[in-house]
């Protein structure tokens, strides 16, 4: 009987011990301190929301626009209306990451401004405090995409790096053919220098190569410059909650360009930053490959200075049947007679991607205003002097004075 009460009183014990504790740690986040809370992961359920993977985007922002209003003050907007399903499931989420999450997993974000959200595709939004007035500066990035057979390239021996005021420099094979045309034309000069322009033409006149793109873009100062020449792919993965989630990726010949201007007034130069990537996607049953070949370099050059980058190189395989027709293409299982009277060939021609880059500063917005103001009081000017010459011709009643035997 003793042990039995012995045991009793330590079972209530602990269960009073556990009550306490309980207690204390649910006191731990004070009542109505939702910012604790939600730094501790707990929040008030009233914020917690769900959707259905079909749920229109339109009518889930709708609905967070409600909880934006009531707990920030501020509305989402939607400029484009989507309409789409938001694609994921939603379980019991805290609002403000649901919204992020959703529009995440759209390729979509928003930016804040005072009174409200904007929703804009992923990429968009740009970092707070940045500011653009008329005395911003651009630069003019020129590009030309070449490329040409690997081979052909070293039996002229191009020196790209020497590429100085539109002209190249050859140290190539001046026995060769491609080097022969070369001189007949006589676009190679007597130090061997040659013109790139010629050069790019010579060699698709040729059939050895060709100008893939000639891109122009202008980059704000410090900002960076994208050229793509290429495709798009998808992936499909899934998150921690089973939802499928599409990641885009790209692909193809992409140039990244960051300029930025050092200097001023006569002494400035340019500071690139470059990037160039060329790559393939290589889809199989099991996966996807991308094979990437990539350059990174930092260049100074001159307000209106060339660069040139090279080996970037690519390789096309070319399968062919030879033999003796007809009887060459016939199927396998025909007496093995396609292997007696023809074979299978593969070549493989090597191709190398050159990159020409042109940097200009641009006048600023201001130095337009300006150029442009005075070129308005110039033309005020000559309209004032032709109203003068006129009306001294009418006050002389439209005839011209005489002129004396001295010419006065």
């Amino acid at each position: 009987m003793a042990k039995r009460i012995c045991v009793l009183g330590c079972t209530v014990l602990v269960m009073v011990t556990a009550f306490c504790n309980g207690f204390l740690h649910a006191q731990v986040v004070p009542r109505g301190d939702t910012n604790l809370g939600r730094r501790l992961g707990q929040y008030d359920p009233e914020e917690l929301v769900s959707f259905d993977s079909s749920l229109p985007m339109r009518t889930a922002l709708e609905i967070l626009s409600q909880y934006t209003s009531r707990y920030e003050g501020r509305i989402i907007i939607d400029p484009e209306g989507h309409t789409r399903p938001i694609s994921v499931m939603v379980n019991r989420m805290y609002w403000k990451r649901a919204l992020e999450y959703i529009l995440r997993s759209n390729l979509l974000e928003y930016i804040e401004h005072d009174n409200y959200y904007e929703i804009v595709p992923l990429g968009t939004a740009t970092e707070e405090g940045e500011f653009i007035d008329i005395h911003s500066r651009e630069i003019e990035i020129n590009a030309v995409f070449f490329e040409a057979d690997y081979q052909t390239l070293v039996e002229a021996g191009i020196d790209w790096s020497a590429m100085n005021g539109g002209r190249v420099k050859v140290f190539g094979n001046f026995g060769g053919e491609v080097t022969k045309d070369l001189f007949s034309a006589g676009y190679i000069d007597k130090f061997g220098n040659w013109d790139v322009t010629t050069l790019l033409r010579t060699f698709e006149s040729l059939d050895k190569g060709e100008v893939i793109a000639n891109p122009q873009i202008k980059v704000l100062d410090g900002e960076v410059g994208k050229i793509k020449i290429g495709t798009n792919f998808f992936l499909t993965t899934r998150d921690f909650a089973g939802n499928t989630r599409f990641t885009e990726y790209e692909s193809g010949i992409i140039l990244t360009v960051t300029p930025t201007i050092i200097g001023e007034a006569d002494s400035m130069f340019l500071h690139l930053d470059i990037k160039a990537e060329r790559s393939t996607v290589n889809p199989d049953a099991i996966n996807v490959t991308k094979t990437i070949t990539e350059s990174n370099t930092q260049v100074l050059l001159v307000d209106g200075e060339e660069v040139a980058i090279a080996g970037l190189f690519s390789n096309t395989v070319t399968t062919s049947r030879r033999g003796i027709p007809i009887l060459k293409d016939l199927p396998p299982w025909f007496f093995g007679l396609r292997y007696l009277f023809g074979y299978s060939s593969k070549q493989v021609t090597k191709k190398e991607l050159v990159i020409l880059i042109r940097a200009k500063i641009l006048p600023t917005i201001a130095a337009r205003l300006a150029s442009k103001a005075r070129r308005r009081n110039v033309l005020q000017e000559k309209l004032l002097e032709y109203r003068r010459r006129l009306r001294d011709l009418r006050s002389t009643n439209g005839r011209a004075p005489r002129r004396t035997r001295n010419g006065k």
